[in-house]
């Protein structure tokens, strides 16, 4: 029933990702920035404890979500309404409930792929200085999804994996546009066009594993790019 409710979960979210894609830059306090970054972190957290089974951790980084999560909500009332935003915030407290019950029956990879999920939402709410920030912090997302439902059930997971895909490929070439634009970031494009082409024709879940932890890699690597 769990696997199910997320399954579920995890088709309206893509669905949702178009708006997020298309959608301007929105405003937001310092304190709410801090706090989304702080949320955000954590899921990614999350998911690497969760995978090495870490219990105490996991524990830990839920209660520390939980509160920020709250205080997220006293900010939001204190804003202007914002329909996006309070989306996102009843789509994280459905992960948060997601995450709980999947540590209850130590479903890990259920436990990453919620909080992977809620690392999305924290995405989209956030305001960033650049669409290449946003679109490699998305980029982050979209491969450690190709990892996690190739690791829970590629054949159960064949039409999300297909829609994260095709959401990988454009944020890519988004990416791809703008790097090229300083030629000191060819090799990077390079790089990052190889990973790519290998993912788009490996059809083995194991060989998509891997070239998504090299992805992940790759994607830490231009972050650091000024």
């Amino acid at each position: 029933m769990l696997v199910k409710r997320r399954y579920i979960l995890l088709l309206t979210v893509g669905i949702a990702i178009a708006p997020f894609m298309s959608a301007s830059a929105s405003e937001g306090s310092n304190k709410t920035k801090i706090v989304l970054s702080h949320i955000e972190n954590n899921a990614e957290r999350m998911v690497n404890a969760s995978l090495a089974k870490d219990v105490k951790t996991l524990q830990k980084i839920d209660v520390e979500i939980q509160q920020d999560i709250g205080t997220l909500h006293e900010e939001l009332e204190g804003q202007a309404f914002n329909e996006r935003r309070s989306r996102e915030l009843l789509m994280a407290y459905s992960w948060t409930r997601v995450i709980a019950m999947d540590i209850r029956q130590e479903a890990w990879v259920g436990v990453a792929i919620a909080a992977n999920q809620l690392s999305a939402s924290m995405l989209r709410f956030t305001s960033y200085s650049s669409l290449r920030e946003r679109d490699i912090a998305w980029m982050g997302y979209l491969s450690r999804e190709l990892l996690l439902l190739n690791m829970e059930n590629p054949m159960l997971n064949a039409e999300l994996l297909s829609i994260r895909q095709a959401d990988l490929n454009s944020t890519w070439q988004r990416i791809s546009r703008a790097l090229i634009e300083n030629f000191h970031n060819k090799p990077y494009v390079i790089e990052g066009k190889y990973l790519m082409l290998e993912m788009n024709k490996t059809k083995k879940p194991a060989q998509v594993i891997a070239l998504a932890r090299k992805l992940l890699v790759f994607v830490d690597n231009i972050k650091q790019i000024q």
